[in-house]
């Protein structure tokens, strides 16, 4: 076995192979590139091998490796340790758990930093980090770059600090449809795709099979009786929507989750363009949503069983008893739903599994009675089922089984701890457990060790979710995937969607290699701007994750993060925003908040504003709140409280109104803006400029000056007239009037009512 020789690599670390040479190779001919290759092929060695062609060519240079979750950051931190021959102490992971001022010496200090995208997201914000010096970026999991998600605001900041850096994404499923794919591409400024998979000859030497197979049960009669009882009461509402021009059919087949969901789309529009005086479009809204529940609870009796149906109609049945929800109140009312609950209830009790437990108990004992030390990984999607079938499996002796969730609690049942997630891990690992069942958070971004087995419990019709699962297996010997399927359900088609998904990215990707992935196009951004003055927003701390400061951070604002006891942002002395989207207003106004936060805002600055983001005619729909309630509301907000209201459609907009609000507030005057944002939680400093501030004629920047001259409050108190004088733009007549209020005698007015 030969290694790669490199003088920043360790001797007879890394193995030499064919297919990551020429990958490293293409990327440093081509630029910023997408990898994409099957999991286990080594597209961690291939970002090594770049660090350290980067870090030969320029011994300064900073890398960059983003991961999502931090398990997998440490992961990543261990590969560069344990193939680069450089100092260790330079090769460094940050998350959210790592100080802010730790993390801004790191910055300095580091050569390679692994890190979680959120952290990196926040210290770009916050001012903490300029990727300037980074000469090499690289996106792991690369097919989480849409939308929001930090990746994209994290190269949007690159490519204007340092537009030469090399950014490499990889991913083993970007996705089957092109304009996806261009999407991560667009989002990650790539250039160029580069695609192994286990068909390639440089490849099939390192690739160990993995044997795809299926086993299909039949629905049992009883749970088909509680199906077809759902299948009526979706009939009906269909029935109504067809006849209110709302649905193209009464076929329920027709109508998967996606098109109930248009459906809805279609119902709020009318009703906000007015259609809010037609009442039956409410009980449209309503048979839609409970449509949608009965269309889950059907693919649980499909898919899952009783177990995990019970404990849905027990949430059913508590929001319709809460009055939560019409459409709850509807589903239970229903002679046809209440007999399915009952049944439901009487299987459970009688402890009548769905027969995807016996199989796959069946599946486990075998495989470990062929291969003993066998480890196996069994994914199911629903956290009710999992502890389910972790019960059903520990009647096996021969099974030691554990499971394996999120951290994000669901309901009443917590999510398990990062410690708890890594305990759970090194118990398989050492043999403590030899069978796990997990929700989708061991797809990805978990150091989960390879298994012998993977079992679907159901099918998912993402591409990119099989391809994950499938991965756990086959990493350094043969691997098998068992996917278990309920006949004539739909098991079968998820099955199937996820294949020809699967099928179609392969030829999407075939065809985008060695294209022009995005043509280059003249923008604005091409041509030279001036500089503008620099504005200046402060926003409350609480407001970080919201895209409102990602919007301003693009316009070239400067944000500055402070937990803000008074608004949301912070635009002058005089302007504060209380910003809430519909949904949010409508809770203030319920819970109380509301007034309370107006006072706030008429109290303490000049010009106080609110605004309120998305549709309002959303205001009257979405809460069960009379009209006239938020008509007065409204009104009360303009005319008793002088708070003036202004409406924006979308997080865009309102960062639009911010920057032009502060634009106009700062350009052409002082651009300090006064601390009096509420007096908890001031630091010292900003407790002396609060202070300070309040002298007559005294603004922030001359407060400040004023403290730096003197250094503390106590002096400036005793400073004469000729030494306050010195200040720059301190003149005669301020000094006076300073003077004059410091030696005031202080007169109760109390008493002069007195007096008289």
């Amino acid at each position: 076995m030969s290694h790669i020789k490199h003088d920043l690599v360790k001797m007879n670390s890394v193995e030499a192979r064919l297919y990551q040479e020429v990958l490293v190779a293409r990327v440093i001919e081509k630029g910023n590139s997408l990898v994409v290759a099957p999991t286990a092929l080594g597209k961690t060695i291939v970002a090594v091998l770049l660090a350290a062609h980067k870090l030969k060519e320029n011994q300064n240079s900073k890398i960059l490796f983003l991961a999502p979750t931090k398990p997998l950051v440490v992961q990543h931190e261990k590969s560069f340790k344990k193939f680069l021959k450089i100092d260790e102490d330079k090769i460094v992971s940050i998350t959210g758990t790592t100080k802010p001022k730790e993390r801004k010496q790191i910055y300095q200090d580091a050569t390679i930093i692994n890190a979680t995208p959120q952290t990196i997201e926040n210290d770009i914000l916050n001012g903490r980090l300029n990727l300037k010096k980074f000469e090499l970026v690289i996106f792991d999991e690369a097919h989480r770059a849409v939308g929001d998600y930090a990746y994209v605001f994290i190269n949007l900041q690159l490519q204007k600090q340092n537009k030469n850096s090399l950014v490499v994404a990889l991913t083993a499923s970007p996705g089957s449809e092109e304009e996806k794919i261009q999407d991560v591409c667009r989002n990650l400024s790539i250039k160029n795709i580069e695609i192994k998979n286990s068909e390639d000859k440089d490849v099939k030497p390192y690739v160990n099979e993995i044997e795809v197979t299926w086993v299909k049960v039949e629905l049992p009669e009883n749970f088909k009786k509680i199906k077809e009882l759902m299948e009526k009461f979706q009939k009906q509402q269909l029935i109504f929507l067809k006849q209110m021009h709302i649905a193209k059919t009464e076929n329920k087949r027709y109508y998967n989750r996606i098109r109930i969901l248009e459906m809805q789309r279609t119902i709020h529009a009318r009703l906000n363009s007015g259609g809010n005086a037609h009442p039956a479009l409410y009980s449209c809204a309503s048979k839609c949503a409970a449509l949608l529940k009965i269309a889950h609870a059907e693919e649980l009796i499909e898919t899952q069983g009783v177990g995990a149906l019970n404990n849905y109609w027990n949430k059913i049945l508590e929001d319709a008893a809460k009055g939560k929800s019409k459409a709850s109140q509807a589903i239970v009312a229903d002679a046809g739903i209440k007999n399915s609950i009952e049944l439901t209830r009487k299987l459970f009790e009688n402890n009548i599994q769905h027969p995807k437990y016996k199989e796959l108990k069946k599946i486990i004992k075998k495989q470990l009675t062929e291969k003993p030390k066998s480890k196996i990984l069994v994914f199911n999607h629903y956290r009710d089922s999992i502890k389910e079938v972790v019960a059903f499996l520990k009647t096996e002796k021969k099974i030691k089984v554990s499971r394996f969730i999120g951290q994000a609690t669901k309901g009443t049942e917590k999510g398990m701890s990062q410690k708890k997630q890594q305990e759970v891990l090194d118990e398989l690992r050492e043999g403590k457990h030899n069978v796990l069942v997990s929700s989708s958070v061991a797809e990805e971004g978990l150091d989960i060790p390879s298994v012998e087995l993977v079992v679907f419990f159901e099918p998912v019709p993402s591409e990119i979710r099989t391809i994950q699962r499938r991965g756990r297996t086959g990493r350094f010997s043969k691997g098998k995937t068992i996917i278990l399927m309920t006949k004539g359900t739909r098991d079968e088609s998820f099955y199937f969607t996820a294949k020809r998904k699967e099928e179609k990215m392969k030829s999407t990707l075939a065809k985008m290699k060695g294209t022009n992935i995005l043509p280059e196009q003249q923008t604005l951004g091409s041509f030279t701007k001036e500089k503008s003055d620099e504005i200046i927003i402060f926003v409350d701390s609480r407001e970080q994750a919201s895209n409102v400061t990602k919007e301003l951070f693009e316009k070239d604002c400067k944000i500055i993060m402070k937990q803000l006891t008074i608004g949301d942002y912070v635009l002058s002395k005089d302007v504060c925003v209380e910003r809430k989207s519909v949904e949010d207003f409508l809770s203030s106004m319920l819970d109380g908040r509301l007034f309370s936060q107006l006072v706030d805002l008429r109290e303490n600055y000049d010009k106080p504003l609110m605004i309120i983001e998305g549709n309002m005619q959303d205001l009257y729909t979405l809460r069960n709140i009379h009209k006239n309630s938020i008509t007065g509301a409204l009104t009360s907000i303009a005319l008793d409280y002088n708070v003036p209201i202004l409406n924006t459609k979308n997080i865009k907009e309102t960062a639009d109104y911010l920057y032009v609000i502060a634009k106009r507030e700062q350009i052409g005057k002082e651009k300090a803006i006064a601390l009096r944002v509420g007096r908890k939680g001031l630091t010292i400093n900003e407790q002396q400029r609060f202070v300070v501030e309040g002298l007559p004629l005294v603004g922030p920047n001359l407060a400040r000056n004023l403290l730096q001259e003197f250094g503390s409050i106590k002096k400036i108190v005793n400073a004469d007239e000729k030494k306050l004088t010195k200040i720059e733009n301190l003149g005669k007549v301020k000094a006076r009037k300073i003077q004059k209020l410091m030696n005031a005698k202080f007169v109760d007015e109390r008493d002069k009512i007195m007096e008289n």
